[in-house]
């Protein structure tokens, strides 16, 4: 099937929008919440251009199909609670009918009943429903409500508190504050033709699905910091104003590198830029710079001592000492190996034997050799006196000592020494810690460094090898050294160079760039997720461009033009016809809202000078007008749905009141009619209209409208009852008879039973008794001649007229007068004067009877 030229035009509509248009036509509801977000979804990858996504179209010819009837009629109202002081529990049973009459005098409930519905299928025109207010304790408002639709029955729940209910929406209410809003108001139109319905319902998706995006943005705030002020100006600054989605990331890491020379770079620029008096400064870092040499030399000294090649030497020296002092050692034990005592010549008797000599040559015997050993000289040891033996074996012990062998042991010694006696001096902790405190080594590392320094010093007095002596790791002091040095050196370069002139100002420009930078690179992770938000809300932004409604808007407009205004106002004037207006200067006016809304405003035509049409029309004909702009609006869906009227001929005049009648009967042959009234002339007119109706089927072979009548009273305090024995309506005669038969036989039992409920019944059948002995003047005396609200004179019935007496007027007014007080307000205390049960039946019988004998008389 091909396209149509408004298939045509949706093919070119946004690819998401195709799809909404098509799960639309599918679904034939709205969508909800989680629909739209599908919806969003696809218009994100549609403007994000996303391959992977699938996209619906509308079917050729979809538009081309007929609407499926939408056949809806109110079976009936029940379970109804709450409402004004309608009984609890009520119910209104419609029938299923084509026309159902409500009909019911001041009080009995028919408008509360009219309320309820207006408040449930949700009249443009509602106000709020109140409770029971004589009540103290209130009961929210609720009912049930059986639709049927396309022949389904459905029973629909209604709560006050829940707002109208969905599936009664298509019921509409006329009523006065509706027939007010349509003269006095703008109103918009309620029915659209489908084309026009199916771009309203994608305008409000658009709009709905522009929201979720919306939305979705506003949940996306940017959490970039703003650059403070001073970082103004910057290469920083103009990188951060200029990022968007494209910024790549190779740009941001070069744009945020910082490292440890640049953080000492702009430390040593804020320091020397905060310096006052440069000269002092540049004195101070020479200052440093001595201590620096003298804790270079301090460390070179050290290193130096404690060096492989200086140990090496220490070690050597000592290794040296040991091989000769172990020869003289093995030499001596040979010389002495016939001593009295063992030990000789080892390295405590050569400790003894020095101290024995030194005692001699410097308090013994000074200036004498050692040893002593002429007469008379004593042994420095003992003090004994010498023999012979003894002078010889002192005399053997010097020479040995002073021998090769022993000499070479002690230089050696001596040597190995003072090569250890050469090592430095170490430290203290307290003052090595000082020291090394100015290049910003820590004490836990001093403290390491010293003792790896203490230990290796002390191996050194020990080891056998190099290999034996623990390494010292200087590498931790050289790089302070190192950076210290580098530090002055470029401070003091730099305070030199703000000695110049125009230095300063350059300075103060690298370090607000290098303030900059960094602040940015703090910020680094931040701004790359500024750059991917962007990104996304790009897309969003792009995507909410595809929702825009403008085209929809224009293409509605156009159809507005072409369908609405013309088919509205054509529909105005063919009811403002029918319903005897047509001298009224009155037209709907189109009035343009944007989003392709479109309503009507009634204006009258012709005129000379501006005036609003309700400022000019009187009230039966403003009354008239706007029935004709309800029928027009709502006819508009061409679905056949129901019309509630509540008292539509308020203010009419007769002419009017029976077009009215005819139209609404009209009306009753394609949808469910309900009218609400308390005018008995309606209630005529209504029947006059149905009776006609029913004999022009009849003489055609035509369907005629079927039809339903509900009664309502009011029986003392109790509202909204349905007169399930209404005699009203009745010819007299069954009337009466009903009254006989029915309601006596209930009076009695309520009488018998003390059954508090008698006095309002009995009220309630004196009422009716008096409205059929009423009717029985037009029905039985007049013969239908002449009838109440009835414009035309059956004059064939004249003769009917030489029937009646001048008793037949006494019975009459007799019974007229005794039963009126019961029909019309009167005082609380004509309680007192209800007839007996066996009273009204003999009044019953006599009116019977009356009327038996007075139908069997021949008009002359």
């Amino acid at each position: 099937m091909s396209k149509s030229s408004f298939e045509e035009w949706l093919a070119e509509r946004p690819h998401w929008m195709q799809t909404a248009a098509a799960r639309l036509l599918g679904s034939q509801r709205p969508p909800e919440d989680k629909d739209i977000s599908a919806l969003a979804d696809l218009c994100l990858a549609e403007a994000s251009t996303d391959p992977a996504a699938i996209f619906e179209t509308v079917p050729a010819g979809a538009f081309s199909a007929a609407v499926a009837s939408l056949n809806v009629r109110l079976s009936k109202i029940e379970k109804v609670n709450g409402v004004n002081a309608i009984r609890q529990d009520a119910a209104l049973d419609l029938g299923n009918k084509d026309f159902a009459i409500v009909y019911g005098p001041n009080g009995a409930g028919k408008s509360g009943f009219a309320r309820l519905v207006k408040n449930a299928c949700g009249a443009r025109t509602r106000s709020d429903l109140l409770p029971n207010v004589f009540l103290a304790k209130s009961i929210p408002p609720s009912a049930e409500f059986v639709v049927i639709q396309n022949g389904v029955a459905e029973s629909v729940a209604w709560v006050a508190a829940g707002g109208p209910a969905a599936k009664l929406r298509h019921i509409h209410v006329f009523d006065s504050a509706v027939a007010a809003s349509y003269v006095n108001d703008k109103n918009v139109a309620s029915y659209e033709p489908r084309r026009m319905r199916f771009i309203s319902q994608l305008i409000d998706i658009s709009e709905r699905v522009a929201t979720e995006l919306s939305g979705r943005k506003n949940a996306l705030p940017t959490k970039l910091p703003l650059m403070p002020p001073d970082h103004a100006e910057t290469k920083a600054a103009g990188f951060w104003s200029t990022i968007k989605p494209l910024t790549t990331q190779a740009a941001v890491d070069t744009a945020c590198v910082w490292t440890a020379e640049d953080a000492d770079e702009r430390l040593k620029i804020e320091t020397s830029l905060k310096q006052q008096d440069i000269s002092g400064r540049l004195k101070e870092l020479t200052r440093q710079k001595e201590l620096l040499r003298q804790l270079e030399n301090e460390v070179k000294t050290l290193r130096d001592a404690l060096s492989d090649n200086t140990l090496l030497a220490v070690l050597n020296a000592r290794r040296d000492a040991a091989e000769k002092r172990k020869a003289a050692t093995d030499d001596a034990e040979r010389v002495f190996a016939n001593a009295p005592l063992d030990g000789v010549g080892k390295q405590s008797w050569r400790l003894m034997w020095d101290q024995a000599r030194l005692y001699s040559e410097e308090l013994a015997y000074p200036g004498r050799s050692f040893p002593a050993v002429e007469d008379e000289d004593k042994c420095v040891l003992c003090q004994q006196p010498l023999d012979e033996a003894a002078c010889t074996r002192l005399s053997s012990f010097e020479t040995y000592v002073k021998g090769g062998l022993e000499t070479g042991a002690k230089t050696a010694e001596k040597l190995c020494d003072s090569l250890i006696k050469a090592l430095p001096a170490l430290p203290s902790a307290d003052k090595w810690r000082l020291d090394v405190g100015l290049v910003k080594l820590e004490a836990i590392d001093a403290d390491r460094l010293l003792d790896g320094i203490q230990t290796r010093r002390a191996a050194a007095e020990t080891a056998a090898v190099v290999a034996d002596l623990p390494p010292v790791d200087w590498a931790q002091l050289d790089e302070g050294i190192a950076v210290l040095t580098a530090s002055l050196v470029k401070e003091q370069a730099t305070l030199t160079e703000l000695q110049k002139d125009g230095k300063r100002a350059e300075h103060e420009k690298m370090l607000k760039e290098l303030r900059a930078r960094e602040w940015m690179t703090q910020q680094k992770t931040a701004l790359e997720a500024e750059i991917v938000r962007k990104g996304i809300i790009g897309n969003i932004d792009d995507a909410i461009r595809l929702t825009g409604t403008n085209a929809l808007t224009r293409k509605k407009n156009d159809l507005t033009d072409e369908e609405l205004a013309k088919g509205y106002q054509e529909r105005f004037l063919a009811e403002i016809s029918a319903l005897g207006g047509k001298r009224l200067l009155v037209s709907p006016e189109p009035l343009q809202q944007g989003k392709g809304k479109i309503s009507f405003a009634l204006t009258l035509r012709d005129t000379k000078q501006n005036a609003a049409a309700h400022a000019v029309l009187s009230e039966g004909e403003s009354r008239i007008v706007a029935l004709a702009a309800f029928l027009a609006d709502i006819t508009g869906s061409g679905q056949p749905t129901p019309f509630v009227f509540d008292d539509p001929i308020s203010s009419l005049d007769q002419e009017f009141e029976e077009r009215v009648a005819d139209r609404l009967v009209e009306l009753s042959r394609t949808r469910q009619v309900i009218v609400f009234t308390h005018r008995l002339s309606l209630l005529a007119l209504l029947e006059d209209a149905l009776d006609k109706a029913s004999k022009n089927a009849a003489a055609t072979g035509g369907a005629f409208p079927s039809r339903a009548f509900i009664s309502l009273r009011r029986l003392g305090t109790l509202v909204g009852v349905v007169d399930t024995l209404d005699v009203r309506r009745e010819r007299p005669d069954k009337g009466f008879a009903k009254l006989r038969d029915h309601r006596l036989p209930s009076l009695r039992k309520l009488l018998d039973a003390a059954d508090v409920s008698y006095d309002n019944d009995m009220k309630a059948a004196c009422a009716d008794f008096r409205i059929l002995v009423e009717r029985s003047v037009e029905k039985i005396m007049l013969n239908g001649l002449i009838e109440r609200f009835r414009r035309s004179v059956q004059t064939q019935q004249i003769r009917s007229l030489s029937k009646i007496t001048a008793d037949d007027c006494i019975l009459v007014d007799h019974m007229m007068t005794k039963y009126s007080i019961f029909e019309h307000s009167q005082a609380d205390e004509v309680d007192a004067n209800l007839p007996g049960v066996d009273e009204l039946a003999n009044d019953l019988s006599v009116v019977i009877d009356w009327i038996g004998e007075f139908e069997k008389r021949i008009a002359a």
